[in-house]
């Protein structure tokens, strides 16, 4: 008798000292970096502004800096958390000591477009020239992975880098190019006419798009931080996939674009996430693979070198046990 009272005093108890703990705890502070503020990272923008890292006992210090500086400074132990998780994936494979704990997108935002009419399939693409921004960037390693999944061997096609947007479409519309991974912005800017759409790369592959990484160091000595960082951008999700409206609106406060072009980005976003935040070992060992050829790396590191998303899991295991629902 004594001991089930004791166990019914502790179910009612424990979660009211968690509580206590988290009211009275000072916050701790972390700093995160992003690239941008687009519908890519909205699960962060709404995980801050809805107070889901504030319930985590958390204080984000937001830094504005693109993925290469955010990774350097991720592996000199300079920065908690990155949310170029791709950046950092390849910094993991030339031996870097980072991880990626998250990946929010894993479906990238591209369809496969030509301008030539006698390109029909994934095979007609054979000794053609296909435009990227830069070697090695998400275009560039999207269009990769598809080619690989056809069965095309990638030194077939002859990949040109031409730098930026900017000069990508002028190249493609001028016919300098035969192909090109677009978005649906430079689908809108070339016409219907100037281009076709033969390969969606959303529903084809799957690869890191965006995420979250965290240097070996700082997952070891504070993986409690790294949980309660989790459970926030969880929260910051699920609260974003259900509620479009009101997460275009925080989106707003954050990003100058219209109104229409934020609710374009976040049905473009929403599609490409993945379930609860990882991605299986099946689809990052081909990742790994084709990013390992394209940094020259000596050797195909084993994808649980650079991924962990123990932590991730655990996050969405607990708030299902607790049944946590977001409410608007």
């Amino acid at each position: 008798m004594f001991k089930l009272r004791t166990g019914l005093v502790l179910r009612v108890i424990a979660p009211l000292l968690i509580f206590l703990w988290s009211v009275s705890a000072p916050a701790e502070e972390v700093s995160v970096s992003y690239a941008t503020f687009t519908a890519s990272y909205m699960d962060h923008l709404v995980a801050f502004e809805r107070g889901y890292f504030t319930e985590e006992g958390l204080t984000l210090n937001r830094i504005t800096v693109g993925g290469g500086i955010a990774t350097q400074t991720l592996v000199a132990n300079k920065l908690d958390f990155s949310s170029s998780g791709s950046s950092a994936m390849s910094a993991a494979i030339r031996g870097g000591p980072v991880k990626v704990v998250y990946t929010n997108l894993s479906r990238p935002a591209y369809k496969l477009v030509t301008n030539k009419p006698e390109i029909r399939t994934m095979q007609d693409l054979i000794g053609r020239k296909i435009a990227i921004n830069t070697h090695g960037d998400t275009g560039h390693l999207a269009t990769l992975l598809l080619l690989k999944k056809h069965h095309i061997n990638p030194k077939s096609v002859l990949f040109i880098a031409v730098r930026s947007n900017d000069a990508k479409l002028p190249a493609f519309l001028a016919g300098a190019v035969d192909a090109a991974p677009l978005t649906a912005g430079e689908i809108t800017k070339i016409g219907p006419d100037k281009g076709r759409i033969f390969a969606d790369f959303r529903t084809e592959i799957q690869m890191v798009y965006t995420g979250v990484a965290v240097s070996n160091r700082f997952l070891a000595e504070r993986p409690m931080t790294v949980e309660r960082f989790m459970r926030g951008l969880a929260k910051g999700r699920e609260f974003a996939r259900r509620f479009k409206e009101p997460t275009v609106a925080i989106m707003a406060k954050r990003n100058p674009l219209p109104v229409e072009a934020l609710s374009l980005d976040y049905d473009i976003a929403l599609g490409s996430m993945t379930d609860e935040g990882w991605i299986s070992d099946e689809t990052l060992n081909e990742e790994v693979k084709t990013r390992a050829e394209l940094v020259n790396a000596t050797k195909v590191p084993d994808v649980g070198t650079i991924f962990d998303y123990t932590l991730i899991k655990k996050a969405y295991t607990d708030l299902k046990k607790e049944r946590w629902t977001p409410t608007r």
